[in-house]
């Protein structure tokens, strides 16, 4: 059994005011205010992630150490740990507090099937802290989420059916992160110093969901502009922390893992989907960027 399954959330389950799993692959929580403080103790509130946990915070306070960062949540908020984090929580009354969460293992995660095509990073990338403060109007569909993956997770007639229904849940749980995390980047952006410059990285962002899968070149994108490639990388460099370049390989190599995975596809089939001359080419660009060749990614 996974780590983030077998460690610590066996011993939630007699104290959480719910719980239910399905087998290795998913473990939902509900920690309510009436907890004692056994909570305090246990092995899942100090770890590192092995595979992913979603916390959403409703009521009381709660320190979060999160990596080398520490943050105090007083307000329904939401909290993603990836994948290798390190999270702490505490809490001096838990007793006031209410949290619903999450965790996937690793293999789980890995079969969730999201079009990278589709989105951006970006705005995660830009935020200054991993919690997402959750509005009032907004926390009862993360809550009808939660309970959705929950009553899957409770029924044992289908474990295979359920688990497919599980991995669309997690999927359109995620999607509609990114929606969030959206928003509260168009608030930064408006209230930022420097729209017109905030502006031209959104319209690359835009225009790269638009053309990665036939244009790999920053020179395109900044005609696309009207502006030089230098300058366009500078802005992207400044706003996000990583280079026009890299952001248009990242497309590219996130829809060709998704491809490869999930398409059915072989790999020149994928290697021609996205505008790659050949397989060879493809291959050596695919495995330049992730070190592992297309075949050994599959077999992974």
């Amino acid at each position: 059994m996974e780590e983030v399954i077998r460690q610590g959330f066996e011993r939630l389950e007699r104290i959480s005011a719910d719980y239910s799993r399905i087998e290795d692959s998913c473990v939902y929580v509900h920690l309510d205010s009436e907890l004692s403080k056994q909570l305090e103790s246990l092995e899942m509130m100090h770890r590192r992630v092995d595979g992913l946990i979603c916390f959403l915070f409703v009521k009381g306070t709660i320190n979060v150490k999160f990596n080398s960062d520490e943050f105090v949540i007083d307000k329904p908020s939401l909290l993603v740990a990836p994948h290798g984090s390190l999270i702490n929580l505490h809490s001096d009354n838990w007793r006031e507090a209410e949290t619903y969460i999450v965790a996937m293992s690793s293999s789980f995660v890995q079969n969730i099937n999201i079009s990278f095509s589709s989105i951006s990073i970006a705005p995660l990338q830009e935020r200054p802290t991993p919690v997402l403060e959750v509005k009032e109007r907004e926390l009862p569909v993360l809550l009808r989420y939660f309970g959705l993956m929950h009553s899957v997770m409770s029924d044992k007639f289908n474990l295979q059916l359920n688990r497919h229904i599980l991995s669309n849940l997690a999927a359109a749980l995620f999607y509609h992160i990114m929606v969030l995390a959206y928003k509260r980047a168009e608030v930064s952006v408006a209230e930022g110093a420097a729209p017109r410059r905030s502006s031209y990285v959104q319209d690359f962002m835009r225009l790269v969901h638009m053309h990665f899968t036939r244009e790999r070149s920053v020179n395109f994108y900044a005609s696309q502009l009207f502006i030089s490639p230098k300058y366009l990388s500078l802005l992207v460099k400044e706003a996000t922390g990583r280079s026009a370049a890299r952001w248009i390989d990242h497309f590219v190599i996130t829809e060709a893992k998704n491809l490869l995975r999930f398409s059915g596809k072989n790999i020149q089939q994928v290697a021609y989907a996205l505008n790659f001359s050949n397989q060879s080419s493809f291959g050596k660009y695919f495995k330049h960027l992730t070190g592992m060749s297309p075949t050994e990614f599959q077999k992974s």
